[in-house]
């Protein structure tokens, strides 16, 4: 017969057992988070009332991101040469994909035209313009600061060929916050600022001159 002793002691046992099982199974309680970007909201359109008499037509044909970035989790970075994948911190979707459709939905505010679209879907004739673009870097720097670099063309629909190629460099502060609503936030913003420079550079090819 089990003393009384030995059956304190297993209770104690099977209770502490129960309780770190727990613990691991719950992964401390930490609840696993999504965000998405989202287009700016802005009513701002580089169309003059008489500058444009046919809607433009756009397609989105490609976008890539580096390898680091094309994952579910959130990437940071914790100094030049060491990232961080974030592991309560995920995307809701695909990371590549929800871009370009924020690119598509701020083009159309700011060309003020529907006729945005993202292959491989197409219109039924040729687009007036075409936009590749090669994101190099698109993350939270160890300074609180998100980073975005990308090579992006802007290409003529009708014979294909490149109208402009450019290097483009922005950043953003997240007000010293480490919370990931206010990174995704100020990314969202920058893909805004970035959606904003193809939209002008498009404007500048259709009208032919550099003066918006």
């Amino acid at each position: 017969m089990i003393s009384l002793f030995l059956r304190h002691k297993l209770f104690f046992i099977l209770t502490l057992s129960s309780f770190l099982l727990s613990g691991c199974i719950s992964g401390g309680n930490t609840a696993t988070k999504f965000y998405i970007l989202n287009p700016i909201n802005s009513s701002k359109s580089l169309i003059t009332v008489s500058g444009q008499k046919e809607l433009l037509s756009v397609e989105v044909r490609s976008f890539s991101l580096p390898p680091y970035l094309e994952r579910p989790q959130i990437v940071t970075r914790t100094d030049d040469n060491r990232l961080r994948v974030e592991e309560f911190h995920y995307w809701g979707g695909n990371f590549r994909k929800n871009i370009m459709r924020v690119i598509a939905m701020n083009l159309s505010q700011f060309l003020d035209t529907p006729n945005i679209v993202i292959a491989p879907n197409g219109f039924p004739a040729t687009p007036d313009f075409r936009i590749d673009v090669t994101v190099m870097q698109f993350e939270r720097g160890a300074d609180n600061r998100v980073y975005f670099s990308a090579q992006w063309q802007l290409l003529c629909g009708k014979v294909n060929n490149v109208l402009t190629s450019q290097i483009i460099n922005l950043s953003r502060d997240v007000n010293k916050s480490t919370r990931f609503e206010h990174t995704v936030s100020e990314m969202s913003n920058i893909i805004g600022e970035f959606s904003n420079i193809i939209g002008k550079e498009i404007m500048k090819q259709r009208n032919g001159s550099s003066n918006l």
